[in-house]
């Protein structure tokens, strides 16, 4: 048997070299500024940037310290207003409370006073219906203790605030006097009053009750002096008789 003997071929396959593209140049006008050397900082740039950052700091805290004293100013005055509300509640406290007390026993003392009423028509019966020089040793005793009662009665009262309203002899005052009835009178003169009808009295100084009087409405007519236009009328009638 024959042996076949191999016989390597060669084959040759060509390879066409692919075109590269070639680097632009440097100068091309189609490039951007990428490639450009950044500007170099200057002294002064850095200067006025640092100007600019310490303005903008600057402002900022001027503004922070602004409001904060705006904060600060209107809380003040919320607390000062706070402090005068509360001094002037505590006024009002005060006086509320000192009022009450001063005028805290108006109802016993108004209570007391008919009491003194009726010790005062006691001794006025007794004045008027018995003389001293008759009265018995023992009448008379008896009326200067009930004199002696009511004086005791009005100082401790008095003690309290209670004081009686002067009336007798006094001008109208519509405040302290209430007028029972007008009458004429030729020994009081017009407006003041002629007698106490029912005494009247002052808790300190506020009218617990008001003098009842009579109050003098002046002489009569016939008696009183003619008025000036008068007094010229008969001057004339005069003049034009002569």
């Amino acid at each position: 048997m024959s042996e076949v003997k191999e016989v390597p071929i060669e084959v040759k396959i060509e390879i066409e070299d692919e075109e590269t593209p070639e680097p632009a140049p440097a100068n091309c006008q189609g490039d951007t500024g990428a490639d450009e050397a950044p500007e170099e900082r200057t002294m002064e740039t850095v200067e006025a940037e640092l100007e600019a950052l310490k303005e903008g700091f600057k402002k900022k805290i001027e503004a922070v310290a602004q409001a904060e004293r705006e904060q600060y100013e209107a809380e003040r005055e919320r607390l000062l207003r706070t402090a005068a509300e509360a001094e002037n509640t505590k006024k009002r406290l005060e006086t509320g409370y000192q009022r009450q007390l001063k005028y805290a026993n108006e109802a016993i003392l108004e209570g007391m006073v008919p009491v003194l009423d009726s010790l005062e028509a006691a001794m006025k019966s007794v004045a008027d219906k018995v003389e001293v020089t008759d009265a018995s040793p023992a009448f008379a005793t008896f009326s200067e203790g009930v004199q002696l009662v009511h004086k005791q009665l009005l100082d401790a009262l008095k003690t309290h605030g209670l004081t009686p309203i002067e009336a007798a002899g006094q001008t109208f005052d519509p405040n302290l006097h209430e007028a029972v009835f007008a009458t004429e009178s030729v020994e009081v003169p017009e407006g003041e009053v002629i007698e106490e009808f029912r005494r009247g009295y002052l808790l300190r100084d506020r009218v617990l009750r008001a003098s009842q009087v009579i109050v003098s409405q002046g002489p009569p007519a016939e008696e009183k002096e003619p008025s000036q236009e008068t007094q010229s009328d008969e001057i004339k009638s005069t003049d034009v008789a002569k």
